[in-house]
């Protein structure tokens, strides 16, 4: 699962703490898969403080909203991006 997501350790735990907190424990693996296609759509990033939070902070948001890249990539769509995000960008 590292391999795929390239989560950092300390985030991985981080991120999984936050989803617990936000109901999405059982949802682990789709935040996972948030995460890897958030850091593609993103450009790959490094991910290192401040960096990896904001792509765990955007990936937590399309799954708790139930949103796919397509969705977050659609100009029709009206999204409130995380604080986070929007500070980086």
């Amino acid at each position: 699962e590292v391999y795929l997501h390239e989560m950092p350790g300390g985030q991985f735990t981080n991120l999984k703490e936050q989803a617990r907190s936000l109901g999405l424990e059982t949802r682990w693996h789709e935040v996972a898969q948030a995460y890897h296609d958030v850091n593609l759509m993103f450009g790959d990033i490094v991910k290192v403080t401040p960096s990896s939070k904001v792509v765990g902070d955007m990936a937590l948001m399309m799954v708790s909203q139930d949103l796919t890249v397509a969705d977050v990539e659609n100009p029709a769509k009206d999204i409130a991006f995380p604080d986070s995000v929007v500070s980086m960008l």
